[in-house]
């Protein structure tokens, strides 16, 4: 009986399989919650703007209603005869100046003051008598100088009541309040032409506020009334520090919506009542107005975590149950590990554990019968060699099209930039040409296919460089048949184009011929270019002649090249295949040698 010793990967497959359920579960679970508090969020934004827009225009309504009396109380003068006819006819003398003061001072605090305690002061003036009534230590600021005032002036061009901006006043003392005034022309009874005078009464915010202070905003609301010059003239609390020098910028109270003031945001309700020159304005905090959901998201978060603590302690019992069976073919695996193939695993179950167990029994059994073959491994291992051989040669294959396939790309570019359209017509016509001979052909390909590739190669290439650009072919037609790695002349065209035709300001020219010696042919790639300076043909010729195992030069050699051909032939051929270059100041030629192998032509 096999003693079964506990596997260090077991508590730690475990673990990590209740860590990673764990994380599951709570990125769900959270991305949940995130998103109902994002969603209940916005819905709590958009009923709060709406509701308070509503809350706002009823208060509006109310302002409007307000304003509409103070306007009517600027009609009372009508209804006093005696008034209409001390400010018709001026008094002549002193005593009836005291009179006709006596009469209308008395009107004016009986009838249109006290009766109102938000007002504070009325005037009735013309441009010989000024009358006036007041409750403040402070008259107007234009007193002296009324008849030169714009709502003077004003009031005597038109009947229709005028409405003068609120502004803040010294009326008590230092401390400024928010004063507005309506003016009215009066006219005279027994001449409707005949302007007898205008009455203009000054109000404080007293009766607005007891409007706006019925008006209740949740989540720690504040509404506000402003001037045009966004002077706060009315606040249902005090402005939160630093906040009211943010709202110098009135812009951002022109409509409703979301706004940066502090660097805190706000909900903002604005309505504006463009009569009476003021807007009402509504501010919610939306860190205030959010407090209560994010409440509910960290309770939420902690409850979640909860419940994923009481469904790890299930997990860990099922896991637990469910995997036995897999532990313990871990525990047989260390045994096979230590050469004993004779152990056994349990199949209790049909499922993938017990197709496991199963699988754990036929291995250890295809195990004894590999070690009773040893005589086969020989060929095995062969194989494998020829595998790695053939592996690396369909990499060095991968590295060399892409080189080829961007210059002709690049060459294509060119003529349409140049708007050479017929001729970028035929170089796409041969590409496709080129690409059927390059992707439909397998690693060996016949001599003439590579020929091919290579004639449409050079016809895209010559539209580039027009007669700089002249070469001719010449292989023997009795080598056509003859089987070699695909694109293994193309790329010696290629450096040949790119060293010699690049470089040369003259004409280019380039020969691909062939020649038969026995039981070999060579294929030479030759041109008139400036040639390779002796160090560096020195260094070349290394490279290629570096054996097919150095990694570590191939590494430095890079992709695509002669080296690459060179190593692309070793490995195919042998010591049968070789490549050569003879290079002067008249130009190079890089030759190629290969065993001819006798094909049978289908």
């Amino acid at each position: 009986m096999i003693k079964l010793t506990i596997n260090p990967l077991k508590k730690s497959f475990k673990t990590r399989l209740l860590l990673a359920i764990s994380i599951v579960n709570l990125a769900v679970i959270l991305a949940i919650t995130y998103l109902t508090y994002r969603w209940n969020a916005r819905q709590l934004q958009e009923q709060t703007i709406a509701q308070t827009q509503q809350t706002i225009e009823q208060a509006g309504t109310n302002v409007s209603t307000y304003m509409d009396e103070l306007y009517r109380l600027t009609l009372t003068p009508y209804y006093n005869d005696e008034v209409l006819t001390q400010l018709e006819y001026p008094p002549t003398n002193t005593s009836n100046t005291l009179y006709s003061k006596r009469i209308v001072e008395s009107f004016l605090s009986s009838v249109m003051t006290l009766p109102r305690s938000e007002v504070l002061r009325v005037y009735i003036a013309n441009d010989n008598s000024l009358y006036s009534y007041t409750r403040t230590p402070n008259d107007m600021p234009d007193l002296a100088t009324y008849t030169e005032s714009s709502w003077y002036k004003e009031a005597k061009k038109t009947t229709k009541p005028l409405f003068v901006e609120p502004q803040l006043e010294k009326v008590y003392g230092e401390k400024p309040t928010a004063v507005f005034s309506v003016v009215r022309q009066l006219r005279s009874k027994n001449d409707n032409n005949k302007t007898i005078g205008v009455v203009k009464v000054d109000a404080d915010y007293s009766g607005i506020s007891k409007i706006c202070n019925k008006i209740n905003l949740n989540a720690g609301g504040l509404l506000l009334i402003m001037n045009s010059r966004n002077q706060v003239l009315y606040r249902s609390a005090p402005i939160p520090s630093g906040l009211e020098e943010a709202m110098v910028d009135g812009d951002k109270f022109r409509q409703s919506g979301i706004i940066v003031l502090n660097n805190q945001k706000y909900l903002v309700n604005v309505l504006s009542l463009s009569n009476y020159s003021i807007n009402i304005v509504a501010l919610h905090s939306y860190h205030t107005l959010m407090a209560p959901l994010r409440s509910n998201l960290m309770k939420t978060v902690a409850l979640a975590i909860f419940c994923i603590m009481l469904a790890d302690l299930g997990f860990h019992i099922i896991i637990k149950k469910f995997t036995q069976q897999l532990f313990e073919i871990v525990g047989l695996m260390q045994h096979v590990e230590d050469g004993d193939l004779t152990v056994k695993a349990h199949v209790t179950t049909n499922d993938e554990v017990g197709y496991l167990a199963k699988s754990f029994n036929q291995m250890t059994e295809a195990l004894q019968n590999v070690i009773k073959r040893n005589a086969l491994l020989a060929k095995e291992i062969y194989q494998a060699q020829y595998l790695a051989k053939e592996a690396q040669y369909n990499s060095l294959c991968s590295q060399i099209r892409p080189h080829f396939l961007y210059n002709t790309l690049n060459t294509i570019s060119l003529l349409i930039k140049c708007e050479e359209y017929d001729t970028a017509i035929i170089a796409i016509e041969t590409f496709s040409s080129f690409l059927g001979g390059v992707m439909n052909v397998s690693k060996d390909i016949s001599l003439q296919k590579e020929i091919e590739i290579c004639q449409a190669y050079l016809k895209l290439v010559q539209l580039r460089y027009q007669d700089r650009l002249q070469y001719d072919i010449f292989i023997a037609s009795n080598l056509y048949n003859e089987q070699i790695p695909s694109l293994t002349i193309q790329p010696l065209i290629e450096n040949a184009i790119k060293y010699a035709c690049e470089q040369n300001r003259g004409q280019t020219v380039i020969h691909i011929a062939s020649c038969i010696n026995h039981d070999h042919y060579s294929i030479q790639v030759s041109d008139n270019g400036p040639g390779i300076n002796a160090e560096t043909l020195k260094l070349l010729r290394q490279r290629i002649n570096v054996p097919i195992h150095d990694e570590s030069e191939t590494a430095h050699i890079g992709n695509i090249g002669l080296v690459n051909i060179a190593k692309r032939l070793r490995l195919k051929y042998g010591d049968s295949a070789s490549l050569d270059i003879l290079s002067s100041d008249n130009g190079t030629t890089v030759s190629i040698s290969l065993p001819i192998i006798k094909n049978e032509v289908s």
